[in-house]
């Protein structure tokens, strides 16, 4: 589980990596094929949900005027893990991680109030598989744990939910948001993953290790919940804030025109 919870917040990091990659094109229009909504309209929600499904076919390929990296498959190619909390102690690295299945989610629900700067949104990945090689060092309910070469991991029905709260302020004559406050709950449905080589190749070890970790999962998740949730909410709060500086607020959302 610490495992399935390393790979969910490798998620996390996963995104937060891959969209640094991307430069803020600075002085650019909003691409044509984004649908603008008003800020001031009564189909303001409405409006914004079909602009974000519009992106859906878009994302294979990535949208890089938007900071989307290509995602089916999402790459990246390391991810650094530390846990030293309650029942698990685990350094490990993640290499050449590759995730595929992001590009199939469901928008839940999206909700935006502009007198607050409130924007919230929920979404569900009905499966989610990464493939990566790892090296991994620590226990686990006292337990040790040791190994490096590959990991393969699916997790099922993964449903976010991202509250955040913006900021305005005014350069060069125009106002910008930025990101005041963020929460992000998460839920999954299950979890499954083989870590190759475990303890120097003992295939009986390896083994009994996997199947601890795949039948103990949920609650060995509650132990890195509070990281998981930091993790989740840094990444998103850097992937927008990026977004929010590049364009300002009458771009993003401009008034109706009378």
């Amino acid at each position: 589980m610490e495992q399935k919870l390393i790979y969910t917040t490798l998620l996390v990091g996963i995104v937060l990596q891959a969209t640094q990659v991307l430069s803020a094109p600075k002085g650019k229009p909003l691409p044509a094929f984004l649908k603008v909504c008003q800020r001031d309209s009564p189909d303001l929600n409405s409006c914004a949900r079909e602009s974000f499904e519009s992106l859906k076919p878009r994302l294979m390929d990535g949208i890089p005027e938007l900071f989307i990296p290509p995602m089916e498959p999402l790459i990246v190619p390391e991810i650094k893990m530390d846990q030293d909390s309650g029942a698990i102690f685990l350094h490990s690295t993640y290499k050449n991680v590759k995730i595929t299945g992001m590009s199939k989610h469901t928008l839940n629900d999206l909700k935006i109030d502009p007198s607050q700067f409130k924007f919230y949104v929920s979404m569900t990945f009905p499966k989610l598989h990464l493939e990566s090689e790892y090296n991994i060092k620590g226990k686990i309910m006292m337990m040790p744990l040791l190994g490096d070469g590959q990991c393969f991991v699916d997790l099922t029905n993964i449903t976010m939910h991202t509250e955040m709260i913006g900021e305005e302020y005014t350069q060069d004559g125009a106002i910008f948001l930025k990101i005041k406050d963020i929460k992000v709950k998460y839920d999954l449905q299950s979890v499954h993953m083989q870590l190759d080589n475990l303890f120097n190749g003992d295939k009986a070890l390896g083994q009994r290790m996997n199947d601890f970790l795949n039948e103990n999962w949920k609650s060995l998740a509650e132990e890195v919940r509070p990281l998981m949730t930091n993790v989740l909410e840094d990444i998103m709060r850097a992937s927008v804030d990026k977004l929010f500086k590049a364009f300002s607020y009458d771009e993003l959302l401009p008034k109706m025109k009378l």
